[in-house]
């Protein structure tokens, strides 16, 4: 624009000329040599470094490094290949300039993608691309915070959904590389693990590492992504049940925690987690929280959670849990029918001449003390658990947590049982 202005003064072409000359020797004696700069007619050129960032670590001169840019308006993406030289710079020319998209400089370096996402608005400056050598040592990571939030109870269902929120950090300069091939013994593992409720159900896991997998492994779940040098988020859900109003979870911390914590909405004002010590409450976008903390928990060691007064469900969400998740021909229709029985037998007894003595009473007295018999409360606890037995089952066999072999054997073992507590004319009606 200056040069333009100038021009428009009155300069002669050939001082312009020299002039522009000289700028171009200053702009190229610079340092600061910046990342994006004017080409030719509707074209740009991008410079920049692949930089070590462990200390001694290579330059790394003659290393392929990839710009992609991506057009979002448009929907394309344009590629260009470049090669580090000795000192490890890099150079684009005649890139296709995007109005509002954005660039990404990619590379491989000792087995590991390292890639840096450019904004337009970031190019003034040179870009660089940071690699790092690699480990294999899982001690560099240090998880700096974890947080169990109890995101919802349902007392219908006796049902924990919760969020767990990390932050993990390498506090290395060299990226942890999981060996994923050549493990032994437990003590090769060294890729991030974490522990789950044994029941645990619908787990969903996000984090910002790159790559990798998540993979079942013992009682919880393995992430395999490599983990750079800094800090990292790493969120998961799940859900599990608890019985009556209380819950344990071996919560084995095996990258061990400097903090940990519990947090519930301040709706589970009864709920008590143990052993963890209880802090104030916390506001967390609105809403408050009760707070349960350790501090300084070393890998492996792990804490047991205990909840307890945890909600209970209504006793009409009981009825309705029962008769939902019990063979209906074993529990509903059996009792329906021996209480439609009963109110006959005895509307039959009292209108009967001289009743309470005689025939009717025998015949009563008979069914009371046979086929016909009231279960008591603690038989009808044990038919309970025996039909909330066989649903578990079921749904383990159906979520294929347990092979047939096993289930099939266990399921009739269960129905036994069950039909042990059923009275004979209740068998009968159930038949």
């Amino acid at each position: 624009m200056k040069l333009h202005v100038f021009l428009h003064r009155g300069l002669t072409l050939p001082f312009a000329f020299l002039l522009a000359f000289c700028l171009l020797l200053v702009g190229l004696a610079l340092p600061n040599v910046p990342a994006l700069a004017a080409q030719g007619p509707g074209t740009l050129t991008v410079r920049g470094q692949v930089v070590n960032g462990t200390e001694g670590g290579d330059v790394p001169s003659l290393l392929p490094v990839t710009l992609h840019a991506v057009d979002q308006v448009q929907g394309r993406v344009a590629t260009y290949n470049g090669t580090t030289d000795e000192r490890g710079s890099f150079l684009f020319q005649e890139v296709e300039p995007l109005g509002g998209g954005s660039y990404v400089l990619v590379t491989d370096y000792a087995g590991m993608r390292y890639s840096e996402l450019l904004e337009s608005d970031d190019l003034p400056g040179p870009a660089e691309l940071k690699v790092y050598e690699v480990t294999r040592d899982i001690s560099v990571i240090q998880v700096n915070r974890q947080a169990m939030i109890i995101a919802d109870v349902d007392p219908a269902e006796r049902e924990i959904t919760a969020l767990e929120v990390l932050s993990v950090a390498n506090t290395s300069d060299r990226t942890l590389l999981p060996e994923l091939t050549n493990i032994t013994n437990p003590a090769d593992i060294n890729f991030l693990r974490f522990s789950l409720p044994a029941d645990a159900t619908d787990l969903s896991v996000q984090s910002t590492l790159p790559g990798g997998d998540i993979i079942p492994m013992g009682t919880g779940f393995a992430v395999t992504a490599p983990v750079l040098p800094g800090e990292h988020e790493i969120t998961y859900t799940y859900r599990f049940s608890y019985l009556e109003d209380s819950a344990v979870f071996n919560q084995r911390l095996i990258q061990g925690a400097q903090r940990y914590q519990v947090l519930a909405p301040v709706s589970l004002s009864r709920m008590q987690v143990a052993p963890l010590e209880a802090k104030p409450r916390i506001d967390v976008s609105g809403t408050s929280y009760l707070v349960w903390e350790a501090s300084e928990v070393p890998p492996g060691r792990g804490i047991s959670l205990q909840f307890s007064r945890l909600p209970q469900p209504s006793l009409t969400s009981r009825l309705v849990r029962q008769v939902k998740g019990a063979d209906l021909w074993l529990t509903a229709i059996p009792v329906a029918l021996a209480a439609a029985l009963a109110a006959l037998l005895v509307w039959a007894w009292f209108r009967a001449p001289g009743a309470g003595v005689g025939a009717n009473a025998t015949y009563a007295a008979g069914l009371s003390r046979g086929d016909f018999r009231c279960l008591t409360r603690r038989e009808q606890s044990r038919r309970q658990s025996l039909i909330q037995a066989i649903a578990l089952l079921d749904d383990r066999f159906e979520q294929g947590q347990i092979e047939e072999a096993e289930y099939r054997p266990r399921r009739h073992e269960l129905m036994g049982q069950l039909r042990q507590q059923t009275s004979p004319l209740e068998r009968e009606a159930g038949s």
